[in-house]
């Protein structure tokens, strides 16, 4: 999904949850973006871009008037969290040894 922000100068957003993989362009004017758990900052012009490669609050701040895209990346329905394929494979075994539950 890819949303567009009309920033004016001084004013800040906040991306908080899952970063990772979050593309941020710069349409028009200039932005500062910093992460948290990321060393030094980021400073892009009209046609730059950045993108996130580890989780952490990202902050987009509008130093002029400003126009900025930012892109998350689409979940993978494919791609089950490992907790939740655990617990399936857990109950599958346990009740492998039950026979027929449904008979």
């Amino acid at each position: 999904m890819t949303q567009q922000y009309r920033l004016g100068r001084n004013e800040r957003i906040r991306l908080d949850g899952g970063t990772t993989g979050i593309a941020i362009s710069c349409r028009e004017g200039a932005l500062w973006i910093t992460q948290t758990g990321t060393p030094g900052d980021h400073l892009l012009r009209a046609g730059d871009g950045f993108s996130s490669d580890r989780p952490g609050r990202i902050v987009i701040g509008a130093l002029e008037d400003s126009v900025c895209t930012v892109a998350t990346p689409e979940a993978d329905p494919s791609r089950l969290p490992l907790f939740l394929v655990q617990a399936v494979l857990r109950l599958a075994h346990r009740f492998a040894g039950a026979g027929n539950l449904w008979a």
